[in-house]
C-alpha cells in the first residue's frame, strides 16, 4: 500500500445526498463541497460518485471506499462503524461499483475494516487502533490471527502497530486518522494527550528506522475535530481548520514540515458536525 504523499491519480469524493443528515445544513454543505472540489482540482483530478452514477448512503468514502493497491482494488466489508448508523448497504457496494467502472480486478476480504482505521507509511508499516479492529459488532477476537494475516497479505505489510485506543468522543471507535499520521516513512505526527501511545510508536519506529521521529501537535481541539485529518494532494496539503485561534499554529506547523508543498487550510466546521473532516470524506487513488 503506497503512502498518501506519493503521486496520486485522483481524489474520490461522495456528495452529501443523505437528507436526514444535511437537510438543515444543505446550503452550507454544498458551499463546502464546491470549494473543496475547486481546491483539489487545482492539483489533480476529482472523481465524484454522483457523477459516475454510483449510489451511496453517506459521504464518508474514506471508510467504505476501495483501497487502491498497485494494479488492483482491495476491499473489506463496511457496516457503518459497528452498525451504528444505518443504512450502509449502498456504501458497502461502492468498491465493487468502482472496480467495475475502472475495469479493475478486485480482491475482497470478509472482515470489517474502515479506511480511516489504518495508516500506511508506504514502506510496509501500518498504524491502527484495537477498538476499530475488534470493537462491538466488528471482528471477533477469536479469529484475530486469520484477520491479521489477511491484513498483512492485502497491504503487503512488514509490521502492524495496534494502539489501545483513539480519540475519546470519536463515533468511529477511535480511527487512527484522527490520532496519528505518517508524514514520512519514519516520521509520525499525532494529537496531544497520548503519552503512552507516543512512546509505543517511538519504540516501534525505532525498530525499523535509525532516525525515527514522533511529533506531538499540542493544539487544543473540540472533539472529534482534529488537525490530523489532513489530506495530501500532488504538490499540496489540505489541512482542516475549525475557525478557532489554534488554526494558524496548525497551518504553520505543516508549512514547516512540508516546505515544498502548498499548505491550504479548509474550513471544516460544517462536516465536523457529522463527526468527520477532510480525510474521512475523501479517498486517494
Amino acid at each position: 500500500m503506497k503512502a498518501e504523499w506519493e503521486e496520486q491519480a485522483a481524489t474520490w469524493l461522495a456528495l452529501p445526498i443523505n437528507e436526514q443528515n444535511w437537510v438543515s445544513r444543505r446550503e452550507r454543505i454544498d458551499v463546502f463541497y464546491s470549494k473543496l472540489i475547486d481546491t483539489i482540482s487545482r492539483f489533480q483530478p476529482v472523481k465524484i460518485l454522483d457523477d459516475l452514477k454510483i449510489p451511496h448512503d453517506d459521504i464518508w468514502i474514506r471508510d467504505y471506499g476501495p483501497f487502491f493497491v498497485e494494479d488492483k482494488i482491495v476491499s473489506y466489508e463496511f457496516n457503518a462503524w459497528g452498525e451504528k448508523f444505518p443504512p450502509w448497504d449502498l456504501d458497502n457496494e461502492v468498491p465493487d461499483k468502482i472496480a467495475e467502472y475502472m475495469k479493475s480486478p478486485i480482491k475482497k476480504y470478509p472482515w470489517i475494516l474502515e479506511g480511516g482505521a489504518v495508516e500506511f507509511n508506504g514502506d510496509g508499516l501500518c498504524l491502527t487502533t484495537a477498538p476499530c479492529l475488534f470493537g462491538k459488532k466488528r471482528n471477533s477476537k477469536e479469529k484475530e490471527k486469520e484477520f491479521l494475516n489477511d491484513l498483512q497479505e492485502s497491504f503487503d505489510l512488514k509490521s502492524l502497530k495496534i494502539l489501545p485506543k483513539g480519540l475519546d468522543g470519536d463515533h468511529t471507535d477511535g480511527h487512527i486518522d484522527n490520532l496519528a499520521r505518517f508524514v514520512a516513512k519514519n516520521h509520525v505526527v499525532m494529537a496531544e494527550g497520548f503519552e503512552q501511545e507516543k512512546k509505543e510508536i517511538e519504540i516501534w519506529l525505532g525498530e525499523h528506522y535509525e532516525a525515527a521521529k514522533v511529533d506531538v501537535l499540542s493544539l487544543p481541539r473540540a472533539l472529534p475535530a482534529s488537525y490530523m485529518n489532513f489530506i495530501f494532494v500532488n504538490g499540496g496539503l489540505l489541512v482542516p481548520i475549525y475557525n478557532c485561534e489554534k488554526d494558524s499554529a496548525a497551518l504553520e506547523y505543516f508549512k514547516k514540515i512540508f516546505p515544498d508543498r502548498e499548505v491550504i487550510g479548509i474550513d471544516c466546521t460544517t462536516p465536523i458536525e457529522e463527526g468527520g473532516s477532510l480525510h474521512c470524506l475523501s479517498k486517494q487513488q
